[in-house]
């Protein structure tokens, strides 16, 4: 069986590629896993001496440094949610009800992050109506269209629907604890085909109709009813695909097939609220994404109202990741 494989020896295989590296970033992800890696401490998290937390821009920063690293990029564009109602909720108003509200000091940690990204002449990136899962599967798709091998850094297994050898999409995949570590790509893998099947038991391609089967509570996708994570293993790895399981039912005995029967227009539904969209109307130029270097009297400012003695006294490393 294959092991996940860490990132920097991941990076070194894939050293010999002629395809310039393009670097997709899940900013909620990285974010909100930056303030928990932190905030529940035993201090309550990182501040300046004057009170501004800064678990966020910490952990993000520290978390982008090192996967640039290891990866040296050419291109880097950032997906945020815009916290607004989008399409799918439009479909199902109970999708993500049942998610806790966002803790009070994460506001403004965001908003310098949001500060932190812009002095690095980072791209960011939103889309009203959608998630910042949709930006980045669409830009994954144009991305790779340009000619680079797209890498999408997150901590979110939804996206590894986006997973494509043809094409050349990847996932970095943080763990819960990756941003404790004292270097953030020991907790990050690279996940391909072979990587979601060993951890899922299923293939890139059949993650959203894994999810139309069994739901995800986390985004309050109901699933069908009755039917748990192996179960839906089981049926895809046999049948192959949502559409494939239905049009075989007549073979599925036993109390499977009747929550099937049950459950057709809950499955129809979940794998809608589950696909991730490939063509959401962004007004980019992928050149705009290019890494072009920082205006340091723009960045030093940022990173000293931050107190990030580390980051400043490697200001001139710096300049030399970003271009």
């Amino acid at each position: 069986m294959s092991q996940t494989t860490p990132l920097n020896q991941l990076a070194s295989d894939f050293s010999n590629t002629t395809r310039p590296t393009f670097i997709l970033i899940d900013g909620h992800s990285l974010a909100f896993r930056s303030y928990f890696a932190f905030a529940r401490g035993r201090d309550g998290g990182l501040r300046t001496k004057t009170g501004i937390p800064t678990s966020v821009c910490f952990g993000f920063l520290k978390c982008l440094l090192e996967v640039m690293t290891e990866q040296q990029p050419q291109a880097i564009a950032v997906a945020f949610d815009l916290g607004l109602p989008t399409f799918r909720h439009e479909a199902d108003d109970t999708y993500k009800a049942d998610r806790p509200g966002t803790p009070e000091d994460f506001v403004p940690d965001l908003k310098n992050l949001h500060e932190l990204l812009d002095a690095f002449n980072l791209k960011i990136l939103t889309a009203p109506g959608y998630e910042a899962d949709d930006v980045l599967g669409t830009l994954a798709q144009k991305a790779s269209a340009a000619g680079y091998q797209v890498k999408i850094l997150t901590g979110d297994r939804d996206l590894f629907q986006l997973i494509d050898p043809k094409k050349e999409i990847s996932v970095l995949y943080f763990s819960p604890d990756a941003l404790k570590r004292a270097t953030n790509t020991n907790g990050i893998s690279e996940f391909g085909e072979a990587e979601v099947k060993e951890k899922l038991g299923i293939l890139p391609s059949q993650v959203i109709d894994f999810k139309a089967l069994c739901g995800d509570k986390s985004d309050n996708i109901p699933g069908v009813k009755g039917i748990g994570e192996k179960t839906a293993v089981q049926l895809l790895n046999t049948y192959g695909s949502l559409e494939q399981i239905y049009a075989s039912l007549s073979e599925i005995k036993g109390a499977t097939q009747k929550k099937l029967e049950a459950g057709k227009e809950d499955a129809e539904k979940s794998r809608y609220l589950a696909a991730i969209v490939l063509d959401v109307p962004l007004d980019i130029d992928l050149e705009d994404c290019k890494l072009k270097g920082f205006d340091t009297s723009v960045l030093t400012p940022i990173l000293e109202n931050l107190e990030f003695k580390s980051f400043l006294g490697k200001i001139n490393q710096l300049q030399q990741k970003f271009g």
